[in-house]
């Protein structure tokens, strides 16, 4: 009897807690290689190499681990829309070709994965959105606009906060810590900033630090490559 390596185990475990994301092994769901690494390397410039995440390239699994953190750091109320929140990651992250890690890292530094968060200056939902701002977006992506409450669904909110994501990063010529900041606090202040060094790191001090977490944790514990074939 072959016998399974512990991280073999692992990954069965987290696939079998994970049950009812759909069809773990239908391509439709997986995560885009080449966006992902990408926009990886230009997160990274040239810490690429010295990363976890350059030692991932290839893994046919991602989306199990993005799967597992929605469900695991969702509110416990929520964890019903895990399912759903991952696949808009994933569907959204192809069609900007995001990182689907980076939008979960935004995620995470904005709401902690909570969909009835609220900010401080009014913003909404998952991706901590301004409903001024959202609305625009939405109305481009011609999704019907019926106020702040349309943020509080978590597809919507990801696809708006995602495009938005992408219009911010166009902008500021694919420049990392300057599309990271404007996302923070607007691209007019960003924009007005004309040395690099007094672009504001605190906001994207701490999205990379959850993006260099998650890829962390899913170097540690990755997929085999045989477990597609079996």
């Amino acid at each position: 009897m072959k016998t399974l390596s512990l991280s073999s185990l692992v990954i069965l475990a987290i696939c079998f807690q994970n049950f009812n994301f759909v069809n773990l092994l239908d391509k439709k769901y997986f995560v885009d290689e080449k966006t992902r690494v990408t926009h990886a390397r230009e997160i990274l410039g040239k810490e690429y190499k010295k990363s976890d995440v350059s030692k991932l390239e290839g893994v046919k699994f991602f989306h199990i681990y993005l799967y597992d953190l929605a469900l695991k750091n969702l509110p416990q109320k929520h964890k019903k829309y895990s399912n759903r929140i991952t696949k808009a990651i994933i569907k959204e992250s192809k069609q900007y070709g995001i990182d689907p890690v980076f939008i979960a890292s935004i995620i995470q530094t904005e709401s902690s994965f909570n969909p009835e968060a609220r900010g401080l200056a009014g913003e909404v939902g998952l991706m901590q959105l301004m409903p001024s701002t959202a609305k625009e977006v939405a109305e481009r992506l011609k999704i019907k606009w019926r106020g702040p409450k349309t943020l509080l669904d978590p597809v919507n909110n990801i696809r708006i906060g995602a495009a938005y994501i992408s219009h911010l990063r166009g902008h500021f010529e694919n420049k990392p810590y300057r599309y990271m900041a404007a996302y923070n606090v607007g691209p007019g202040k960003i924009g007005r900033i004309e040395n690099s060094k007094d672009v504001p790191r605190f906001y994207s001090d701490k999205v990379m630090k959850y993006y260099e977490q998650f890829y962390k944790k899913v170097a540690i514990i990755q997929v085999p490559d045989n477990l597609a074939s079996n």
